[in-house]
Formats: structure tokens, sequence, C-alpha cells
């Protein structure tokens, strides 16, 4: 019986080593698999955020007739926050257009720069042009660049007089931005001031843009 130990002792083991391998082929065989979310259970959470952004850009929106308000303030950091938002939230307004006119004018050069990169988003620009025009000989030329850049972008015969007047402008910089912008709008190409002068002169009144 003793000399039988052996035998039964490895006959134990290996079936208890035969059963673990049963459990982990098992286990291995039957992973846990999560249940897949509904896609439909997701939708109010999607809503509900798109509600509350929506929400959330309507509370930032300032009236227009407030702001166009805080445009009187003499406080030039007020001002030039005042005239970021209005960059935000409004197209070129009529009010707001009327008071950035003024605002092109004024001594501060953060102003008349925060004014001009606010114009860059409006829709309307046409009657910002004299105030443009009168930018075009600042005595800052980012003031000039950024005044020039934005009259290029009006679609108007207006503009193209302006540019072939600034021809002649005592600055370097705006004489070459009018040149750009005559060449980008008509394809004409004039070796000097006098071959656009005549060219305007005489197409002026029936020049029409492509």
């Amino acid at each position: 019986m003793i000399k039988n130990y052996p035998f039964v002792i490895i006959l134990s083991l290996t079936f208890f080593s035969v059963h673990v391998s049963a459990d982990k082929k098992t286990s291995i065989a039957k992973p846990a698999i999560s249940k897949p979310v509904s896609l439909k259970s997701t939708i109010p959470v999607v809503t509900n955020f798109v509600e509350k952004s929506k929400k959330v850009k309507t509370e930032e929106k300032i009236p227009t007739r407030i702001l166009t308000e805080r445009l009187q303030t003499q406080d030039v950091a007020v001002l030039i926050a005042t005239i970021t938002q209005i960059g935000k939230q409004d197209k070129g307004s009529r009010y707001v257009l009327k008071e950035f006119e003024k605002l092109l004018d004024h001594s501060s050069t953060d102003v008349r720069s925060e004014v001009l990169d606010a114009a860059y988003s409006f829709d309307i620009l046409k009657p910002l042009l004299p105030s443009l025009t009168k930018c075009l000989d600042d005595p800052v030329e980012d003031i000039r660049q950024d005044a020039a850049d934005i009259l290029g972008d009006i679609e108007s015969r207006e503009m193209i007089n302006v540019f072939v007047n600034a021809l002649t402008n005592q600055y370097e910089d705006v004489r070459e931005n009018a040149e750009f912008y005559l060449l980008f709008w008509t394809d004409e190409d004039f070796t000097n001031t006098a071959g656009w002068v005549t060219w305007w002169d005489t197409n002026k009144k029936t020049f029409v843009f492509e």
C-alpha cells in the first residue's frame, strides 16, 4: 500500500492540474463582454450639451445699443474691450459703422488699430471708405497697411479711385499697396502713375468687376 502512495499523489496532482487548466480555458474561452451602449441613450446627453452651448453663446452677446453707448467713453481700456466685443458679434451694423468712422480718427494708435482689426470681420465696409482713405496717411505704418488691406476688400469703383490717387502718396508702402490692388482688381499693368491715371480717366464710368 505504501508503494502506491506516490502514484496516488501524482494522480491527484495531475487531476488538480487538469482541473485548474480547464477552469482557465473556460475563463479564456468565455471572456466577459461589456454590453454595448445604445446610441439612443447618448442622444439626450448630446442634446443637452448643444442646448447649453447655445445658451452660453446667447448670454455672451451684448446688445448693439449698449456697445455703441460704451464707445462714448474716454477710458481707452474700456474702449478697446468694447471694440473687441463688437468685432466678435457685429457684422457692420449702421450704428457701429457710424461710431467706427469717428474712432478711426482717434488719438490712440491702439484704438485705431483695434477698430481696423474688428472691421476685418464686417460684411459691410463701404461706409468706412472715406475714413479708411484717411488712414492711408496715418503716421503709423501698421495702421496704413491694415487700412489698405480692408480697402482692397471693398469691391467698388470708389476703391479703385482711392488707389489710383494713392499712387502718389507720401509713403512708399501705401504706393506699393495701391499698385498691388490695382493690378489685382483690374488686370491692367502700367509702368508709371500717369498710365494708371489716364486709363482710369477713360474707364472709371464703365469699369465693372469681373
